[in-house]
């Protein structure tokens, strides 16, 4: 494979229109009855989903709310409907966003510190009331499942107050992790998207490509990484991390650092720009110079060394991918190109699962049995950190795995969003040289962009 410089003749900027997807009660039931489904599968007679500030979205998944100060509970029982939801003082009024029927219950404890106390059930009396009682079995859904764990079910990271109720309602044999049930790559409910989510998916990647473009095509020597943050223009959409933006290799390698007011850019540094809206994530690393002979003598070599060996792994990651493909292949695909992991700082898995929050799961791991499929959405992420003299080299996009129906569906309930993913397709075959299966959609608007000079955002890496 043969890799060279290129002048790029423009970037596929795309913009967004109003085709935004809004979904409706119809929706969320659908997402109940294959949960329903689920439950039944594990003799599941409950399930208590957990939700925090942080741990919210298998909530917002089923309802379209999530606990913005506070914790939440979902309960969701198999002969009962509508389902529980249990919340503190200020998500019981943000909870009537949700477009359908629920049952509420406020539980003072789930409340901030010193805010009013009502007199309301303990725990233990809102689960007997909703049924959860001796002999019941109850599936806890999390943040995680631990299939590594000695025994996985027991592994239950919701806070020990909860746990402790539900022992003492249904006892410790009766409950078990399932928050498989959500994240598990074959099966679960959120490893597989409709034509909305994934629609969802390439308007949050156009948005955070573009902004991450912006802030690259304005750095400036002398600028502080909080000045440089400000061209990230970010509007009110939730975010699905802290932005990172970050100068010199010191602040680089802490690898998920806020910007300072303190670390100001210099010809050279390295540069580490990280944004994403909920459902999208877009990364850049490198060095920021407008040509070769920037290149400080201490990084000579870097994009023949680091650059090009980095850009043939993510060429060949690339054209792997599609439905079918083992997610052990993939990983093999990628060590094979590179030879050696830790010579070039690749620590983690070259791409992950992601939904409405950063990382769901990820198949692309050694001897990984689990085949990509329609429906999965998917961050190319492949970090290579060797630290000095080369840094390290970051080209992070998100894409959609989408069969012939899925795409018909797209292309007719939303053109505009699949008009922008064919651009970019033109884009990566006809400028960078890369050849996409058909079932691989692009979502971001620098998709397999290298840029060997950070301060040039028009030279791009391509394969001949």
């Amino acid at each position: 494979m043969i890799i060279t410089l290129t002048k790029v003749q423009g970037l596929p900027e795309q913009k967004l229109t109003n085709q935004v997807p809004v979904y409706t009660k119809e929706d969320y039931e659908r997402r109940f009855h294959d949960l329903t489904a689920l439950m039944q599968t594990r003799g599941f007679d409950h399930l208590v989903i957990y939700g925090d500030r942080e741990h919210f979205s298998n909530i917002l998944f089923l309802t379209g709310f999530e606990p913005r100060f506070e914790e939440a509970l979902l309960i969701f029982s198999k002969d009962k409907w509508p389902p529980l939801l249990v919340v503190g003082n200020e998500g019981l009024s943000f909870s009537d966003l949700i477009p359908f029927a629920v049952d509420k219950e406020v539980y003072p404890d789930f409340s901030l510190i010193g805010q009013p106390r009502r007199q309301e059930k303990s725990l233990k009396e809102i689960f007997a009331a909703n049924g959860i009682k001796n002999h019941c079995k109850v599936g806890v859904v999390g943040w995680k499942y631990y299939p590594k764990a000695p025994v996985p079910a027991e592994m239950i990271d919701v806070p020990y107050y909860i746990v402790k109720a539900l022992i003492e309602a249904v006892g410790l044999e009766k409950i078990e992790n399932a928050a498989d049930l959500m994240l598990h790559p074959e099966y679960g409910l959120r490893s597989k998207a409709d034509v909305k989510e994934m629609v969802l998916h390439e308007i949050a990647g156009t948005k955070t490509s573009q902004q991450v473009l912006n802030l690259l095509r304005n750095l400036r020597p002398g600028m502080t990484e909080m000045e440089a943050s400000q061209y990230l223009q970010i509007d009110g959409e939730p975010l699905v991390a802290h932005p990172n933006v970050n100068f010199g290799l010191e602040n680089t390698l802490l690898g998920l650092a806020s910007p300072t007011y303190t670390k100001t850019l210099e010809k050279g540094d390295f540069v580490n720009i990280g944004l994403g809206y909920r459902r999208g994530m877009v990364a850049r690393t490198g060095i920021f110079v407008k040509d070769q002979t920037e290149i400080p003598p201490a990084m000579a070599g870097v994009v023949e060394n680091f650059y090009i060996p980095y850009f043939k792994a993510l060429v060949n990651w690339y054209e792997t991918i599609g439905i079918g493909v083992p997610g052990g292949e993939i990983f093999n695909t990628v060590r094979a190109t590179l030879g050696d992991f830790q010579k070039y700082g690749v620590g983690l898995n070259p791409g992950h699962l992601i939904h409405i929050e950063e990382w769901t799961t990820s198949i692309f791991y050694e001897n990984s049995p689990f085949k990509v499929a329609s429906g999965m959405i998917i961050q190319a992420d492949m970090i290579a950190f060797p630290g000095a003299p080369y840094g390290g080299v970051h080209v992070e996009d998100g894409l959609l795995i989408a069969d012939q129906t899925l795409r018909d569906e797209i292309k007719r309930l939303f053109p505009d969003s699949w008009q922008r993913m064919m651009e970019r397709k033109r884009f990566i075959r006809e400028e960078l040289g890369i050849a996409l299966k058909e079932e691989v959609l692009p979502t971001s608007n620098i998709q397999l962009a290298l840029f060997p000079f950070m301060g040039d955002t028009s030279i791009v890496l391509r394969k001949n």
